[in-house]
């Protein structure tokens, strides 16, 4: 099943907004679901968008990031729009194991959740394509395994 998106044609900068919200809902929504107590930060635009319990009284920190163009970005920080002052120093910046533990990619079409740990990405560029993250997709053991 594909979502819909925009339908009601929300302008696209707060259009934006929204939809990384409905990802971090949906996200969370999926990890608590999978069977993994999880909670929100009190604050916002921190490094990390989830706290999940994965028993052995360990928690793990959860950088969610959705797409609905078929790949992945590994980045935060940047920001766009007409308010952003183009003469400021760009502050975007690649997760490492400081910011977070897990980064888990929401592809917005239709929910499919890649769960990819930190330490992977630490080699790869800024980005990659959903296709090539197969191994990650709806694989809820790395959960389990990082429990151990």
């Amino acid at each position: 099943m594909i979502w819909e998106i925009n339908k009601t044609k929300i302008e696209a900068g707060k259009f934006r907004t929204i939809n990384g919200n409905s990802d971090e809902s949906i996200a969370i929504g999926r990890i608590t679901k999978a069977g993994f107590p999880c909670s929100t930060p009190v604050t916002t635009n921190g490094r990390y968008d989830a706290v999940v319990d994965i028993g052995n009284n360990k928690l793990i920190r959860i950088q969610i990031k959705g797409t609905t163009k078929g790949s992945a970005t590994f980045t935060g920080g940047g920001r766009s729009g007409q308010q952003i002052s183009r003469e400021v120093k760009q502050r975007t910046y690649k997760y490492t194991s400081k910011d977070c533990d897990l980064i888990l990619i929401l592809d917005g079409t239709n929910g499919d959740c890649y769960l990819i740990p930190i330490k992977d990405i630490s080699g790869w560029g800024s980005s990659k394509k959903l296709s090539q993250l197969q191994k990650y997709k709806e694989n809820w053991s790395i959960l389990e395994k990082m429990a151990r």
